[in-house]
């Protein structure tokens, strides 16, 4: 199908939201507020695409009972009226899940609709963020600004950095984010781009030139989950021959070794430790190094004492902020619970748990990019409050209407 004038403004918009979605703290912070431009352009989007949200949650009421999405907005509704008042962390998951649900759903439905152009917004809004990583690099490299990167922490746990350095020789010493505020967030946009570039009308030569545009890229922001989104894609490519549960078992374990290094931070005794943002609390020593709970543990210690000690039923994420530093828990299902209470976690956990099902019950039509994606997305869940973050929804409910892609080529 080719695209319209129109289209190209629904492109041209969408990319430019993503974009702003992605870079908003990298903005706030060097130029802008960018908010009033994400809530103008997204309202648009929304009101635009009004009747079909409307088909959408008609159809979820008509057909309540088999429809876990009911249950979903049920479960946030009950919640704000126990709370006895509605918080805008669950009305911004409820938009964008909504949203992005009535995008697929509408282009399963239509034929009219183009699906392609969600790809191209995916698409275009990684480029730019690749763009920015290029731009850091040589900013590092030429010049004494910082605006794109910033010097790596000392005794920062830097396993990318280490694995550059003995393939190549070559040291990376700078964290290199680009556009956006953190190295992980400029690794979330690259990855979704390489999830869907292949789904797009690009010829061969293109194709692979863009790919491995992206992949260094993704190298050299130097983001952990960089580093297993390419992992889980060597698995892929070299294991076509190979019995499905055996090609699992690998993603599995890597997936496993990732949560495992994530959540345990290693250095040598005696290490000089400047911040205690990475080694929050000494665990045990072995032979000559200590190993640490790291950030990311010690959060979801913290979530779960406050959210026990509030009977699970009065946790809210503004209470978690006064105990925590400002700093959500870095767990999709935990923040699921301050936002929306526990049932609307556990429903949540299922329909992401339901979409892997589905998704993998059908491996003939997979495509190695994607479902390298769709598994770091998934797994990233345990680290990161998706419940706001655009990128993430899009690759995870793409699973979930995954035959739309086969419709639409």
């Amino acid at each position: 199908m080719s695209l319209k004038i129109i289209d190209y403004l629904f492109i041209f918009f969408g990319s430019l939201l993503l974009f702003l979605f992605s870079s908003l703290g990298w903005m706030e912070e060097n130029f802008m507020n960018v908010k009033p431009a994400i809530y103008i352009i997204f309202f648009s989007f929304i009101c635009l695409n009004s009747l079909n949200i409307f088909k959408y949650l008609k159809g979820i009421y008509l057909i309540n009972i088999k429809n876990l999405d009911f249950y979903i907005l049920l479960s946030i509704i009950l919640f704000f009226i126990i709370q006895k008042e509605i918080n805008l962390y669950a009305i911004s998951f409820l938009s964008l899940y909504i949203f992005i649900s009535t995008l697929y759903s509408h282009s399963i439905e239509s034929r009219s609709f183009n699906l392609n152009i969600v790809l191209y917004c995916i698409f275009i809004s990684g480029l730019f963020s690749t763009l920015g990583i290029y731009a850091g690099f040589f900013e590092s490299l030429l010049f004494q600004s910082s605006l794109l990167h910033e010097v790596q922490p000392i005794n920062y746990p830097n396993p990318t950095s280490t694995i550059i350095k003995n393939l190549t020789g070559f040291s990376l010493s700078n964290h290199i984010s680009g556009f956006q505020i953190s190295i992980n967030y400029s690794a979330y946009s690259i990855i979704s781009s390489l999830a869907v570039c292949n789904f797009l009308p690009l010829k061969g030569s293109l194709k692979k030139a863009i790919n491995l545009l992206f992949v260094f890229a993704l190298l050299l922001t130097q983001a952990k989950v960089g580093l297993i989104y390419i992992a889980i894609l060597i698995v892929l490519k070299v294991s076509k021959n190979m019995a499905i549960q055996i090609k699992y078992s690998f993603i599995f374990l890597i997936c496993l070794g990732y949560l495992l290094l994530t959540h345990i931070t290693i250095i040598e005794t005696n290490s000089i430790i400047i911040s205690n943002k990475y080694y929050r609390e000494l665990a045990f020593s072995f032979f000559n190094y200590d190993f640490y709970l790291s950030l990311f543990s010690w959060l979801k210690l913290v979530a779960f004492e406050y959210i026990k000690s509030s009977n699970f039923i009065n946790a809210d994420l503004n209470g978690y902020f006064q105990i925590s530093g400002n700093m959500e828990p870095h767990s999709l299902f935990f923040s699921s619970i301050l936002i929306g209470g526990l049932g609307f976690a556990f429903l949540l956990l299922a329909r992401i748990l339901l979409i892997i099902k589905n998704y993998f019950s059908h491996s003939n039509s997979q495509e190695d990019f994607f479902t390298s994606a769709m598994s770091v997305f998934v797994i990233e869940s345990f680290l990161l409050d998706s419940y706001d973050l655009p990128v993430f929804w899009l690759i995870i409910l793409l699973a979930k209407n995954y035959q739309i892609i086969n419709i639409k080529k």
